[in-house]
């Protein structure tokens, strides 16, 4: 009888919450905050009239997501066969450190302190919540998801030997270069975050994910040990 491995169960379960992750913290969460939805970003004070504790749902399950990314780039470098592979590991690792420094910061900032200060002081926050898209939120989002990015271009290179891994390994490398290029697109200004060019990164980094995330299943299912 097939069993998984140690290390098999630990990547599939960190793909799993990945993409329950996306999954609850994009098109769920964003589908909970239309019970008390936020108009388009005018001002702080009409943030605030309008603000409501569901339109931190996203940010809350994002913390799943955050956590399933951090399994997964730990988990895939067991499958590291050199020395210039394991040298990755640990740059990975850093990168991944920063990521959920960053990220995780910026989801406390959106579930702890914005609806702190939309009672205590309008105008900080409209300078923190992501409903602004100038905010300094985005900016945490954005630097956190290109280090991830470099992250995922790290690790790719474990992927090999056969089509389905080496599909993976580019589409690592791919997720990764999106994410650095939006990090180094704030550089420029968040302002396109809100309009086509940042809701088509996202679909596509999304998509992307998803993929990743369903072919580490089919494979971990298809090289379970006898």
């Amino acid at each position: 009888m097939k069993r998984f491995s140690a290390n098999q169960k630990i990547l599939l379960i960190s793909a799993i919450i990945v993409i329950a992750g996306i999954l609850f913290s994009g098109p769920i969460g964003i589908l909970l905050t239309f019970i008390k939805p936020q108009p388009a970003w005018k001002n702080s004070e009409t943030f605030a009239a309008n603000f409501h504790f569901v339109q931190t749902i996203p940010y809350i399950f994002g913390f799943i997501l955050l956590t399933g990314f951090t399994f997964f780039i730990s988990t895939s470098f067991r499958l590291a066969s050199t020395g210039t592979q394991k040298i990755f590991r640990i740059a990975a690792n850093i990168f991944t450190a920063v990521y959920a420094a960053l990220v995780g910061l910026n989801y406390a900032i959106q579930i702890g302190l914005v609806p702190a200060l939309v009672i205590s002081n309008e105008q900080l926050a409209g300078l923190f919540t992501m409903a602004n898209p100038n905010s300094i939120g985005w900016t945490l989002e954005m630097f956190g998801y290109g280090f991830l990015g470099g992250a995922t271009i790290l690790i790719a290179p474990v992927f090999r030997k056969g089509l389905r891994l080496t599909l993976i390994r580019y589409l690592l490398i791919a997720n990764g270069v999106i994410s650095i290029l939006g990090a180094a697109a704030t550089a420029f200004g968040t302002s396109w975050l809100m309009a086509w060019p940042g809701i088509t990164s996202v679909v596509v980094w999304n998509i992307l994910i998803l993929v990743i995330m369903v072919l580490v299943i089919v494979e971990v299912y298809k090289t379970k040990k006898e």
